[in-house]
C-alpha cells in the first residue's frame, strides 16, 4: 500500500478560508468562491500541521465502528439499482465463488478472465470456501472487521477526472469451527466523482479542504463528518457519498467499467498469499427493469502487474512490452521512493499478483533481450543505475512487490524501498507499516497541503518559484505524481 491498502489517503473547512460553495450546478465559478481563480484565488491562510491519523489514515475505533461490512455491502446494493430480491449475503457468496472453477459466468475459469493466458491459479479451493459462509449472520464464525480508512486524494488524476480514492479496509476474523482460517483482507477503493468536472481538478478543492480540516476537529465531529462523507453525501454540498456502486467501477452488460475497484489480499488457510482486483458489475436480463438485475463483483486485471512471461521473452506480447517498458523507463529512475512509478497498458497485466514463484521479481525472469533493451535506454538517459536496479524498481510497483518482495530492498542510487508489515501495510490490529508512517503518508500530507495552499494564497503574493502550475498538468499523472490507475 505504498499508495496501496493503495493501498496504500487526503482534506477540510479552514477558518479564514471561504466556505465550500454550493456544488449543485456545473457553473464555471471556482469552488473557492471566486470566478477567476487562475488569476486571483480567494485569500485564506495557508494550511499546515496536518495530522496524518486524522486526515489521511484513520484508525480510531470509535470512527471505524460506523463502518460495518454489512452497511457497506447493503449500500452498494441500494445504489446499484438491482432486484429487491438481491441481498448482501447473495452478493458476497457469488463473489467468493468466483475463486472456484464452475460453469457459472464470472468464475475464475470464465474465458473472459486471463485472455492472454499469463496464468491464474484456478480454482482456489480455500478461498472458494468463503462462499459457504454468511458473514452477516449474527452467529457467523467468519466476519469482517473495519481496520482503517484511507484518504487517497493524491490519486486524483491531474485532469480532474475524479477526486481521488477513499478506501475502507476490512480484515477477516474467524472463531472456532469456522470453515476457513488464516488471514484475509478486503479493500474497498472508491473513486469519488468530481462534483464539478467542468472545473477540472479545481472541482475537487472542497474535498481536499474537508479532509485536511479533520485534523482540527474533535473525535465526535470527525466521526460524524466521515459517516456523512462515506454514507450519506451530506458532508460537502453536491458531493456524492463515497459508498456507491458507481464508485467501484460499476459496469453493465452494455458498457465497460469506470474508475474505482475492490481488492482482495488473501492468505486463506495459509496457502498462497495473493491479491486480486474486482469491479462492481450490474448484470441484467433487461437493463430497463431493475427486477431483472443482479450485482456482481467481476474479476479484472491487477493493475501495474505486468506478467513475468513478458520479461522472459516467452509470450507473444513480449516484444510489445519491451518497447513499452523502454519508452516509460524514466518514471522508474527517481531517487525518492514516492516518485518511482510505472504505467502499464492493461493488456500486459496479470489477473493475480502472487507471492509464490517470485513471479513479480522481474530480475529473476528478464532474458538477455529484455536486459539489453533496458541497458540501451539507461545509456541514452545517462543513468548510473543497473539493469537489475530497474527491474527491482518495476517490482516495487506491483502489489506483491510493494507488500512483500521489495521491503528493505536497495534499488540503487541511494534509494531503498520502505518496509511493509509482511505483505500488509495495515494489520488486523490497525497497526500501520513503517512504509506508510515513514515514507508514504508524509508525502501524501505534502501533496494535500500544497494542493490547498496553491489555491488559497493569492498568486501575486508568492515568489515566482512558489507559484503553482496550472491545473492543465499531464493528464496521465495524478496530483501526487504517480501514473493514473497505478495499483499503489
Amino acid at each position: 500500500m505504498q499508495s496501496h491498502f493503495a493501498v496504500s489517503m487526503v482534506v477540510f473547512v479552514l477558518a479564514g478560508c471561504a466556505a465550500a460553495s454550493d456544488m449543485s450546478d456545473d457553473s464555471e465559478s471556482d469552488p473557492t468562491g471566486n470566478t477567476n481563480s487562475a488569476l486571483t484565488p480567494v485569500p485564506c491562510a495557508d494550511v499546515s500541521g496536518t495530522d496524518v491519523l486524522k486526515s489521511l489514515a484513520v484508525t480510531d475505533p470509535a470512527i471505524l465502528a460506523k463502518f460495518s461490512f454489512d452497511r457497506v455491502m447493503n449500500q452498494l446494493l441500494t445504489s446499484a439499482d438491482v432486484s429487491k430480491t438481491e441481498t448482501s449475503t447473495k452478493v458476497f457468496k457469488r463473489w467468493m465463488s468466483t475463486f472456484a472453477s464452475t460453469t457459472a459466468p464470472g468464475d475464475c475459469n470464465d474465458p473472459g478472465i486471463d485472455p492472454n493466458k499469463y496464468g491464474l491459479r484456478c480454482p482456489r479451493p480455500a478461498e472458494a470456501q468463503l462462499a459457504t459462509v454468511d458473514p452477516f449472520a449474527t452467529t457467523s464464525k467468519v466476519t469482517w472487521k473495519p481496520i482503517g480508512l484511507f484518504n487517497r486524494f493524491d490519486l486524483a488524476p491531474a485532469s480532474g477526472a475524479n477526486c481521488g480514492e477513499y478506501r475502507i479496509v476490512y480484515a477477516m476474523q474467524t472463531s472456532s469451527g469456522a470453515p476457513v482460517f488464516g488471514r484475509a483482507f478486503i479493500i474497498f477503493e472508491a473513486a469519488l466523482a468530481n462534483p464539478k468536472p467542468k472545473l477540472g481538478l479545481k472541482g475537487c478543492f472542497p474535498v481536499a479542504k474537508f479532509w485536511q480540516g479533520l485534523s482540527g476537529d474533535t473525535l465526535a465531529n470527525r466521526t460524524d463528518k466521515l459517516d456523512k462523507f462515506y454514507f450519506t453525501g451530506t458532508a460537502i454540498a453536491g458531493v456524492a457519498p463515497v459508498v456507491k456502486a458507481a464508485h467501484y467501477g460499476l459496469s453493465t452488460n452494455a458498457g465497460g467499467p469506470t474508475s474505482g475497484q475492490i481488492r482482495t489480499n488473501f492468505f486463506v488457510n495459509l496457502r498462497e498469499w495473493h491479491l486480486r482486483e474486482f469491479k462492481t458489475k450490474r448484470t441484467c436480463a433487461d437493463a430497463s427493469k431493475a427486477s431483472t438485475c443482479e450485482l456482481a463483483m467481476a474479476h479484472v486485471t491487477v493493475k501495474t502487474n505486468p506478467a513475468n512471461e513478458l520479461f522472459s521473452g516467452t509470450h507473444a506480447n513480449s516484444a510489445a512490452y519491451r518497447t513499452e517498458l523502454s519508452s516509460r523507463l524514466g518514471t522508474l529512475l527517481s531517487t525518492d521512493a514516492n516518485s518511482i512509478g510505472l504505467a502499464v497498458t492493461d493488456r500486459f497485466n496479470e489477473f493475480e499478483s502472487v507471492e509464490a514463484g517470485n513471479n513479480v521479481v522481474y530480475s529473476s525472469h528478464a532474458d538477455a533481450t529484455m536486459r539489453s533493451a533496458i541497458q540501451s535506454k539507461l545509456t541514452t538517459l545517462n543513468s548510473k543505475l543497473t539493469v537489475n536496479n530497474v527491474l527491482d524498481r518495476a517490482t516495487t510497483q506491483t502489489c506483491a512487490g510493494c507488500h512483500l518482495f521489495s521491503s528493505g530492498k536497495s534499488l540503487g542510487g541511494g534509494t531503498t524501498w520502505p518496509a511493509s508489515l509482511g505483505f500488509v501495510q495495515i494489520d488486523e490490529a490497525s497497526n500501520l507499516s513503517s512504509a506508510l508512517t515513514g515514507t508514504f503518508l508524509p508525502q501524501r500530507k505534502t501533496v494535500l497541503e500544497k494542493f490547498i495552499n496553491d489555491r488559497c494564497t493569492p498568486v501575486a503574493a508568492r515568489a515566482a518559484s512558489q507559484r503553482p502550475a496550472t491545473d492543465a498538468a499531464d493528464d496521465e499523472l495524478t496530483v501526487g505524481g504517480s501514473p493514473v490507475g497505478a495499483a499503489n
